[in-house]
């Protein structure tokens, strides 16, 4: 884990030829370092993508509007106006404040407070190697990904979802997500 791993970048021809021609991309490795930001991108990403993060915030833009609309029309005070103004604030920022605190509490654990080295492989799949432990994950059980502001997150069979920060790829992000890509399908890669 201490050495640094050499890994000659492949640029965007190098890469449009692998594709063009159908030949397979060399394997890439690179070291992620999870964050605290990072992980909570990819929550974000993950809450909101969901019909219930959505409807949290049509709830509280609601209530922020049957608040004002009531005011303005003399319907109740300013005191309950604030009060409406207050829980739409509550409903809005309950989701981020929660997911910031589980971000935060998750890199307390081992899995990401500590480095990783991946290594993703066109033959294997990608292999995550974390101190002693390694870890293979197979193509076969990863069904899609997604890719955030500050994360791409491979999702697999069982819910479970690999998390790269897309700093942590460097030079090698272009073959890196072209190797996603064709593993996966263009329709299965879900990009914000």
């Amino acid at each position: 884990m201490d050495q640094p791993i050499k890994n000659e970048p492949m640029d965007a021809k190098a890469v449009a030829e692998a594709i063009d021609t159908g030949r397979p991309l060399p394997d890439i490795a690179f070291r992620v370092q999870m964050t605290v930001p990072a992980l909570f991108d990819f929550y974000l990403f993950h809450a909101y993508s969901k019909a219930s993060g959505f409807a949290a915030n049509v709830l509280g833009l609601a209530v922020a509007f049957v608040g004002v609309f009531r005011y303005v029309n003399a319907g109740i005070g300013a005191v309950a106006c604030a009060l409406y103004i207050a829980v739409a604030i509550v409903f809005l920022g309950y989701t981020p404040l929660t997911l910031q605190w589980r971000a935060r509490k998750a890199m307390r654990e081992s899995r990401y407070r500590l480095p990783v080295r991946m290594t993703f492989s066109e033959k294997c799949g990608i292999i995550g190697e974390q101190g002693t432990n390694r870890r293979i994950y197979p193509w076969s059980e990863m069904r899609r990904a997604v890719v955030t502001p500050k994360t791409i997150g491979i999702y697999l069979d069982n819910d479970e979802a690999i998390v790269i920060p897309k700093g942590d790829f460097g030079d090698q992000f272009v073959p890196a997500f072209t190797m996603i890509t064709r593993q996966l399908g263009l329709k299965n890669v879900r990009m914000q």
